[in-house]
């Protein structure tokens, strides 16, 4: 189907709020999470990012679907072509981190030792396929098992089992993450941020919209659920502060589906504001942008004052973003590498 300029535009906003999420200062006097300030206030404005990508990405799937058994087929080449991503990524990532070890122990004493060290990790083995070898690329599983969750029992006209199942899960994750310290939460070593938990519902959300839309009253129905969802989520995250002493940089609450679902209809509106052609043009390589950029964020991080003072923060996101993209733009033209970053 025919790409909408807003949505690459919303994907271009949705890549840097994650990059700003993923070079935010977490340490010190004004890190996100010690107070209700401006580093805070922004971390869960970000957060919209995304729900936004699980939501697109359930919608344009739907929209590849003609027939009730295509969810099945598209789940399939979805599942298998993220999966893939995932695996070439942790690949990637691993010889990054661990070169200087494959040079003093070589590839063999390099796995003996990575294999040790997972007994340490937190979440042990589940958290490793899961997540992979840097902390971002959990999307990709979490996405993949979305799809092939929702093409399963879409196939078998189980709208309805897809929905409640997606509930429970976004329940039960945000019983073990956000409000673990209430009464009626839990905690555990394993990250529920990982798998289906989230995933599911934003996943099937995009479905649900696909089949309803789009329609230009999008636009103002999407801006009053995501300023209605943005204010619920930091009031849920100011109150278990307050009540319960939970930490400030939350993942996902109640309000951050609202927020991410009212985000992606002003996106599917095709609003004429937001269709800005060189915005847009970068949509493509959003990906890319997003499975590469840990690269930068990781090499950046050594140099003095990067992140010093507001304009550092904003100079540290632009960076990481503009290698991120000048990365994925030359291997993009990679014939044999281009798969790993579109």
């Amino acid at each position: 189907m025919p790409r909408f300029q807003a949505v690459d535009v919303f994907r271009v906003l949705a890549i840097l709020a994650v990059i700003a999420l993923h070079t935010a200062r977490h340490e010190g006097p004004g890190a996100v999470g010690t107070a209700f300030d401006a580093a805070t206030f922004l971390n869960q404005v970000e957060r919209f990012a995304v729900p936004l990508f699980f939501i697109l990405s359930g919608y344009f799937w739907s929209a590849k679907c003609r027939e009730r058994a295509d969810y099945l087929r598209c789940s399939l080449a979805l599942g298998r072509r993220v999966l893939l991503l995932f695996l070439a990524w942790c690949a990637i990532y691993f010889l990054v981190s661990e070169l200087d070890t494959i040079r003093r122990l070589g590839v063999p004493g390099t796995l003996s030792a990575w294999a040790a060290r997972l007994g340490t990790l937190h979440g042990g083995y589940a958290t490793m396929l899961l997540q992979g070898t840097k902390v971002h690329l959990w999307f990709l599983p979490a996405l993949a098992i979305a799809a092939l969750l929702s093409g399963a029992l879409l196939s078998r006209q189980l709208d309805r089992t897809l929905f409640t199942l997606a509930i429970l899960l976004y329940a039960i994750g945000l019983a073990g993450k956000a409000y673990a310290d209430t009464p009626l939460g839990f905690h555990t070593a394993f990250n529920l941020r990982n798998g289906p938990f989230f995933s599911l519902l934003m996943f099937a959300t995009g479905y649900a919209l696909q089949r309803r839309g789009p329609q230009p009253s999008w636009a103002a129905t999407g801006a009053l659920l995501a300023v209605g969802g943005l204010l619920l989520q930091m009031g849920e995250v100011a109150w278990l502060h307050q009540r319960f002493g939970s930490g400030m940089a939350q993942d996902f609450t109640l309000g951050t589906w609202p927020f991410g679902l009212g985000m992606a209809m002003i996106a599917l509106s095709d609003l004429r504001l937001a269709r800005i052609p060189a915005l847009a043009a970068l949509g493509p390589l959003v990906l890319g942008v997003y499975a590469s950029h840990y690269l930068f964020v990781d090499g950046l991080r050594d140099f003095d004052g990067i992140e010093t003072g507001p304009a550092g923060g904003l100079r540290y996101v632009l960076l990481v973003f503009l290698l991120s993209l000048a990365f994925t733009w030359i291997v993009s033209r990679i014939p044999v590498a281009r798969r790993v970053v579109t």
